[in-house]
């Protein structure tokens, strides 16, 4: 476990619960923490040079965010995703997104368009040869993130922010960037700003359907040609 601690930055000393969280998810989805390894509280103080209490606390949010899992006579590990999960997780997204993009239909005003647009803004002004796939995922998030706000729904909101990491974790599994993807991902993601701008709810509902429908199909698709699904059964 040495070799992928070692690649994490020590936190500042009189850190925050929050600043432990943040260091291990950025670890876990940057794949430093992989699926399966065993998340030892004292060798993860020791790095990040803070007492066991804040990554106690930090462990427990990771399990709740669905990137950490206990296991029997193992303890807290890197969750591995299975195809149950995989689909359990777009499922739910869907859900989720469905009410959030038809509030945001009835509810956004000209602030809460910005802030969508905003988005695809930063992706336009970002070089394309500075665009990685960690960039683009982000991106991603929050534009999906500026559509719950937009939807006006704290309760909602809370729902997204459970599912938030374990959508961006799938978004990071890409390896490459294929040529075309960068033109369409803004295509796509231009296409529900402006079904939000002009208000159509049915409209929207059924883009975003199709919107992670597809791209759920991908992860599928690379899921199971890299190997990467947890075995099951």
């Amino acid at each position: 476990m040495s070799d992928e601690l070692s690649a994490l930055s020590p936190t500042r000393r009189r850190v925050l619960m929050d600043d432990v969280v943040d260091a291990l998810r950025d670890a876990i989805l940057a794949g430093k923490l992989k699926p399966g390894m065993r998340l030892i509280e004292d060798d993860l103080a020791a790095m990040l040079k803070v007492s066991r209490g804040p990554v106690r606390q930090a462990i427990f949010r990771l399990e709740q965010e669905g990137l950490v899992a206990h296991e029997a006579h193992r303890g807290a590990t890197v969750r591995a995703i299975s195809p149950e999960d995989a689909a359990e997780i777009y499922s739910l997204r869907t859900a989720l997104e469905t009410l959030a993009i038809d509030c945001a239909c009835r509810r956004a005003g000209p602030a809460e368009i910005a802030a969508i647009e905003a988005v695809l803004t930063r992706f336009r002004d970002t070089p394309r040869i500075e665009i990685s796939r960690k960039i683009v995922a982000e991106l991603d998030i929050d534009f999906h993130d500026a559509i719950f706000r937009a939807a006006g729904h704290a309760r909602l909101y809370r729902a997204w922010e459970t599912l938030r990491s374990q959508v961006m974790m799938f978004l990071l599994l890409r390896d490459a960037l294929p040529d075309d993807y960068l033109d369409s991902w803004h295509r796509d993601h231009l296409a529900l700003l402006e079904i939000v701008r002009a208000g159509d709810p049915a409209a929207a509902r059924a883009a975003i359907e199709s919107h992670i429908g597809l791209a759920y199909a991908r992860l599928l698709a690379l899921l199971k040609a890299s190997g990467r699904f947890a075995a099951t059964g």
